[in-house]
């Protein structure tokens, strides 16, 4: 860079530079070293980037760091916030961590907001500036009515977006797009250009439709800790905070190595397809797309062993050859009525007839979610074969699985002990 140009940056720096400075100093004055470094937030700016997900282990200091250090980046930048919650009974608990916000901050006087509780919302109100909406998931559809208000409100917050395995609503990506168009109806935001979603949480399970619509699931497996990457329209970080860990009890719960200490989400590798099975179906693949309740399922085999790797993704650019709904009936797809369910189907998935794309479809599948345990896989392979009138088959025997089952199992032996 020449002389000139270095003088220019100086004298006249661009919008981005005086962000990335001023984050920079607001880092280095309130957040301690030892606590969560917003790392995503040195990313607002990317217009290409929609999606911001922080998932570390407990007491990592992420939620109070991330919403303080937003608040006064709206407050900087003339924007607004909306703290989203997964139902009603949260928004309480918002209001005591924002609370708790402004009363530890250096920067915010807690004179400047007031809080203003409403039927859909509760308004929190700086320096007699509308400045943050509080609301949950379950009040998209009325949101979409006070579109103009909310529209103010572009910085969306998420906490606690992972949770425990039955606590997740049904619908709650369609809930989260909905709120996200409602207020997605200004053609340009200052500094960050469109709304921005951020997501906080633990490392609890894989069962997060947001993972699911993202297609993050192979993503987070290889996801390396302690470290921020760029997929697509989202940016992830993973980290764990040592310094946080050492502050907590583990030894009351032996919870040393579990998720919410570790950072990582468990992940139990048996019958999750490998490298080598993977190569083999790919030879000469055939793909069945199964239309789900809120999911697809995937279902990819070998034409001539019939060597079988399931999927459950959110989304998919295929059209579906089967649907379980009625109202996604379409002359192109058959629906699955009970002559496709059978209940001795759970015992193919235990005997390890399948393999699993990832630790989310294994979950899925086997904690019998959409169904999928008891779906009849063979019988819409065999239809599927008949319908491609190249190699017609009138069964798919067990003994046909189980043999491409066990000899996949003598070769990782004879790899793990005698290469």
């Amino acid at each position: 860079m020449s002389v000139s140009n270095k003088i220019k940056k100086i004298v006249n720096p661009t919008e981005e530079e005086k962000y990335q400075k001023q984050l920079k100093k607001f880092r280095e004055q309130h957040i301690p070293e030892r606590y969560n470094q917003v790392k995503l937030l040195e990313q607002l700016t990317n217009k290409d980037i929609d999606h911001y997900i922080s998932i570390s282990n407990r007491t990592d200091g992420k939620s109070f760091n991330y919403i303080h250090t937003l608040i006064n980046i709206c407050i900087k930048y003339d924007l607004g916030m909306f703290m989203l919650s997964r139902n009603m009974m949260l928004r309480s608990s918002y209001m005591s961590v924002i609370e708790n916000v402004i009363e530890e901050s250096e920067t915010l006087e807690r004179r400047d907001f007031v809080f203003i509780s409403q039927q859909y919302f509760i308004k929190v109100i700086y320096k007699e500036r509308d400045f943050m909406v509080i609301s949950d998931m379950n009040q998209a559809t009325q949101l979409k009515y006070y579109s103009n208000y909310i529209k103010q409100f572009p910085i969306i917050v998420y906490d606690e977006f992972l949770a425990l395995e039955g606590d997740y609503l049904s619908d709650e990506w369609e809930r989260l797009k909905t709120i996200y168009e409602s207020i997605d109806r200004q053609p340009h935001y200052n500094l960050i250009g469109k709304p921005k979603i951020f997501y906080l949480g633990n490392a609890v399970n894989f069962s997060s439709p947001i993972l699911s619509k993202l297609d993050l699931f192979n993503k987070i497996e290889n996801h390396p800790i302690n470290n921020m990457q760029q997929y697509g329209n989202v940016i992830l970080e993973i980290n764990r905070n040592d310094n946080a860990n050492d502050e907590r009890n583990t030894r009351a719960f032996n919870s040393e190595e579990d998720a919410m200490t570790t950072a990582q989400f468990s992940i139990n590798k048996h019958q999750l397809v490998t490298e080598n099975v993977r190569r083999h179906v790919n030879k000469n693949r055939a793909r069945i797309t199964v239309k789900l309740y809120q999911d697809y399922l995937i279902i990819d085999y070998n034409r001539d062993d019939f060597q079988t790797i399931l999927s459950v993704t959110g989304f998919t650019e295929e059209e579906y050859n089967y649907n379980s709904m009625l109202q996604d009936n379409k002359a192109e797809s058959t629906y699955l009525d009970d002559r496709y369910y059978k209940e001795n189907e759970t015992k193919r998935h235990d005997k390890g007839i399948y393999y699993y794309e990832n630790q989310y479809t294994k979950e899925q599948i086997t904690n019998g979610g959409q169904g999928i345990v008891r779906l009849n896989i063979r019988k819409l392979i065999r239809e599927h074969e008949k319908e491609l009138n190249k190699k017609p088959i009138t069964d798919i025997r067990d003994e046909q699985y189980e043999r491409n089952y066990i000899d996949d199992s003598i070769k990782s032996l004879y790899n793990k002990f005698f290469k």
